[in-house]
């Protein structure tokens, strides 16, 4: 239902420009210093009208209060609502939570919270909801360490969903219940939970916890002169596993470390396309992969090399790394490349590797043969 226009909404969003954040870019990595000694930086998405945000911000004088909501009908009402207690940590941003990480540097979140949200029911909608594991990704990477999502619903098809959803993505769910308010009320209420609780409507709530995830785990960097050993370690691994290095611009081929990490980790070779050539280093800073993203296809590339090529390190295998570097590379080719979908490959004996890119609701397109083997083209939407 649309929410009727406010009377005087120019006005009174006026009156309220010293609690809104214009250029929430600008800010990013910046946050605290809205508040120098705060000891928290907690993100609502979602604030509607505001109850819940004044409430939990007036509750929680040291932690920074962000809130984030797209109809200015409500946020006017929220940051009015702000006012008139007298907060001074809570600031207000006109956004949507797909660009969180244009907002928000790796790690300057503690907690996030979803209120609520719309649970787009439809499959076809499925990747707008926010607990899917596109946007539980993006998540990770603006929460610091150990850092909470608290996910409150009354859709129980919702919630169900997304506590399969949250370990999925390597969070950690506690304090579920699916009728938290069955013996009174408990914590602070959203607008809209006053009146499903009014309704004896059960409220479905959770805690997931970021933990291990390849997101906190991994970064992509590109390679310099500097991983030349590293490189060379990570190249002779695969020698003496007699595997081919996919996704490193054909290291295991070369014996010219400058003409790899000029020309060929570029596409700047003949019959090559333009690419980017990633080290996906760990949080100690060793090489567990390699990844190349192609910005296009030629008629190779179509068949059967696709958008996305990448490997892991023999020894580093079945540990979720895969997954997360293709997540990584998703992300490059979506935020940074502008594509909208990309064709990823793989053996068609290869089950993991199946299983890795059916993770990101990948769309089999077919089969094809190259010489004795059978490669499987799936297609992503990055939209």
């Amino acid at each position: 239902m649309r929410m009727r226009k406010k009377v005087h909404l120019e006005e009174r969003w006026a009156r309220q420009q010293p609690r809104l954040i214009t250029d929430p870019a600008a800010q990013k990595g910046r946050w605290r210093e809205l508040m120098p000694g705060c000891k928290a930086v907690w993100l609502e998405l979602g604030c509607g009208k505001g109850r819940f945000t004044a409430q939990t911000a007036q509750a929680n004088p040291e932690a920074l209060f962000i809130a984030l909501e797209r109809v200015a009908d409500a946020m006017v009402v929220a940051m009015e609502r702000c006012g008139e207690m007298g907060l001074q940590n809570v600031y207000f941003i006109d956004a949507n939570a797909e660009a969180l990480r244009d907002y928000f540097a790796d790690g300057e979140i503690d907690r996030l919270y979803l209120n609520f949200s719309d649970p787009w029911p439809s499959k076809a909608q499925a990747k707008r909801r926010l607990t899917h594991p596109d946007f539980l990704r993006r998540y990770a990477r603006v929460l610091g360490a150990g850092g909470e999502i608290h996910f409150k619903t009354d859709n129980t098809d919702l919630f169900e969903w997304s506590l399969f959803q949250f370990p999925k993505a390597g969070y950690t769910l506690s304090e579920v219940t699916r009728n938290l308010h069955a013996r009174g009320v408990q914590g602070i209420m959203t607008d809209y939970e006053e009146k499903f609780y009014q309704e004896g409507k059960p409220i479905c709530r959770c805690v997931a916890t970021k933990g291990e995830t390849a997101s906190a785990r991994l970064r992509l960097i590109y390679p310099t002169e500097q991983d030349e050993r590293a490189i060379w370690a990570y190249r002779q691994a695969f020698l003496d596993s007699g595997e081919d290095t996919d996704g490193a611009s054909g290291l295991r081929e070369t014996e010219d470390f400058h003409y790899w990490l000029h020309h060929a980790c570029t596409g700047d070779v003949p019959g090559w396309v333009k690419a980017d050539t990633f080290l996906a280093l760990d949080t100690e800073g060793v090489l567990v992969g390699m990844v190349n993203v192609r910005h296009e296809l030629n008629e190779h590339l179509e068949r059967i090399g696709g958008h996305i090529g990448y490997s892991v390190h023999p020894g580093l295998r079945r540990r979720g790394y895969a997954t997360e570097m293709l997540a990584l590379a998703l992300d490059y080719c979506r935020e940074t490349l502008g594509m909208n979908k990309v064709l990823v490959t793989c053996d068609d004996d290869n089950p993991g590797s199946a299983r890795t890119i059916l993770h990101f609701n990948a769309a089999l397109e077919n089969k094809v043969p190259d010489g004795e083997r059978l490669v499987r083209r799936y297609w992503i939407n990055l939209t």
